[in-house]
């Protein structure tokens, strides 16, 4: 199974990190829900993919606390929510996969996520790899993925996956060639894949890219998309069974 990782929401139709973004994800088939974290002044984790509110308002997250955060408006006015917030939203419903943007917030991530009884339902990642690392050190069964930017692709990213004990690798090489996909030759997953380490990819929304992504041996693909994922994924599963069907019937 390929997980439909609907980025930031349903952030094409949604305004992006908030509740209605997520919500609308679920009902669009995701299976996975990314999202940005970073700290209010009062140590709370904020759904937002920015260090400030620049895009609607003022002001720095770090400096404000959460109630100051929440009088904002994220977009249609929708506030910016809390990851306890998202948590009750998506409860028995989809799996977070959260990015970690500031460099104190593993603790309080880690927190929320055992206080909330979470833990298995989550995976935290980073550009950052040490971020991961210590979100693990602090709480041994939580998945973590080590995040790959296009620059560091010549990289010895695997090492550097296997060094802070990332379950998963995330390449963000969208920007890499107008086909990505082709960025990622048999060798290469190979090589990823022979160290146990399980592949994320960028988000993607055109439907011939999202075709040739899903020929891959990947554990998921961000979009944000997630309805047109969900159709091809759909379809996939079509053929497979009718597939499977005829090789039936001529046993």
């Amino acid at each position: 199974m390929i997980h439909n990782i609907a980025h930031r929401g349903a952030s094409a139709y949604e305004p992006e990190n908030t509740l209605r973004a997520f919500a609308r994800a679920i009902e669009m088939g995701a299976t996975l829900i990314e999202l940005d974290v970073h700290l209010s002044r009062d140590g709370q984790p904020m759904v937002i993919h920015d260090a400030d509110l620049s895009r609607t308002t003022t002001g720095r997250v770090s400096d404000l606390t959460l109630d100051e955060i929440q009088r904002f408006d994220a977009g249609l006015g929708e506030p910016v929510p809390t990851l306890e917030q998202v948590i009750d939203l998506v409860w028995g419903r989809v799996q977070l996969y959260i990015e970690l943007k500031g460099q104190q917030t593993p603790a309080p991530v880690v927190a929320t996520l055992q206080g909330k009884d979470f833990i298995d339902q989550a995976i935290v990642g980073s550009f950052f790899p040490w971020l991961p690392q210590k979100a693990k050190f602090l709480e041994p069964a939580l998945r973590t993925s080590m995040l790959v930017a296009w620059r560091d692709r010549q990289a010895d990213f695997v090492d550097w996956a296997l060094a802070v004990n990332a379950d998963y690798v995330h390449l963000c090489w969208e920007s890499g060639s107008p086909t990505p996909h082709q960025l990622l030759s048999a060798d290469l997953i190979t090589s990823i894949r022979r160290h146990s380490l399980e592949i994320v990819l960028w988000h993607e929304e055109r439907p011939e890219e999202l075709v040739e992504l899903l020929q891959l041996d990947v554990y998921g693909i961000c979009t944000n998309t997630p309805d047109v994922l969900a159709s091809i994924l759909g379809r996939s599963a079509s053929r497979l069974q009718a597939g499977q069907r005829n090789t039936d019937t001529h046993l």
